[in-house]
């Protein structure tokens, strides 16, 4: 028999314990924790197969950074800012906070606003799920231990995003009408329900801090 684990929040389907087979289980069967797709799930391997498999990975490689790095745009400078101001508001540092957020706002004014579609938010989440590896890859290989972490919660609550966004494509409004949805104010875990999980099934912050947001 064979176990399946749910990338977003690790919860272990065992088909010797229920009554249905993971693959037989339908296509919109979803996680019963954090409410991930089936496609989301990950057969669970031997440990000692996976370890001779991490083995085998070649980490020595760190590509090249181009000394001639592009300039910011003001809007992704305001989010910057606006992450910093999280960041001291969680150690109490109420002054920093507050001159993060005045930055924040001026370079969001600053910023042009520009048009687009479903198809074009789809493509750079797509493309930011496609650039974790890299990342995460560089960070193992210095053994930065915080910026793997931020990696590992962006590429959970990117692909949980994701699934929203392909959900919304299919379903148009019906996906979100007559439900609610809440956004993790730590990691940005997306959850479409009545209620909340008790805790964030990503970075494991309790309910209060999932935020609803429509």
């Amino acid at each position: 028999m064979r176990k399946y684990r749910c990338t977003i929040c690790g919860y272990i389907y065992d088909d010797a314990k229920e009554k249905v087979k993971f693959e037989d289980l339908p296509d919109d069967w979803k996680c019963p924790l954090c409410g991930a797709p089936k496609s989301l799930f990950e057969e669970v391997k031997d440990n000692d197969t996976s370890k001779k498999e991490a083995d085998k990975k070649d980490t020595s490689y760190v590509e090249e950074v181009d000394d001639d790095l592009r300039e910011l745009s003001n809007y992704e400078i305001s989010l910057i800012c606006s992450n910093l101001a999280r960041g001291c508001e969680k150690q109490y540092l109420e002054e920093e906070t507050n001159l993060f957020r005045e930055l924040s706002s001026h370079y969001e004014s600053l910023e042009k606003s520009k048009e687009g579609n479903l198809e074009d938010i789809i493509d750079m989440v797509t493309s930011d799920i496609n650039n974790f590896g890299n990342s995460m890859e560089v960070f193992s290989k210095y053994d930065d231990r915080g910026a793997k972490r931020v990696v590992n919660w962006a590429s959970k609550s990117t692909n949980i995003m994701k699934v929203v966004i392909d959900a919304y494509k299919e379903k148009g409004i019906d996906y979100i009408k007559n439900t609610k949805i809440w956004v993790c104010d730590i990691c940005g875990f997306i959850y479409i329900g009545d209620n909340p999980p008790k805790v964030c099934p990503v970075c494991r912050v309790p309910s209060f801090k999932i935020l609803e947001v429509c």
